[in-house]
């Protein structure tokens, strides 16, 4: 009969164990391991919690970007693997580009263009190839 059950995702984790170290008022720490269940966990319940920690993990570095490339990122989807590491801003991305372009051997004048035009508007740019 247990068979026929839908498994929740919470049941499929079962009972985790996790090693963290607690400090108090005292400033004692300790490092313990304890037991989380999740067997009763519904699946929005992992979910939320799934997504509340990497949001966390997205919030440090996007601390470092300005207002408005803040708001530019409404609406975007980011892969939960790499959601936490360094977030360059659009003048990192244009120098970056920038000196890709000049290093190809690119006029300063016409990188720097191009740079501009690859940042505010990505979808202008046209790439055509060529057999050489």
């Amino acid at each position: 009969m247990e068979e026929n059950i839908k498994k929740t995702i919470g049941m499929r984790v079962g009972i985790v164990a996790k090693t963290c170290k607690v400090t108090n008022e005292k400033g004692d720490a300790v490092t313990i391991t304890v037991n989380v269940d999740f067997s009763t966990a519904t699946d929005t319940d992992i979910k939320n919690w799934l997504t509340a920690d990497r949001i966390i993990a997205g919030q440090r570095p996007w601390r470092k970007l300005s207002r408005d490339e803040i708001v530019g990122m409404n609406g975007q989807t980011f892969n939960a693997c790499t959601i936490g590491t360094k977030v360059r801003s659009k003048a990192e991305q244009r120098q970056d580009m920038i000196n890709v372009f000049v290093a190809s051997g690119v006029p300063i004048e016409q990188a720097t263009a191009l740079a501009e035009a690859a940042i505010n508007n990505p979808a202008s740019l046209k790439i055509i190839a060529t057999n050489e």
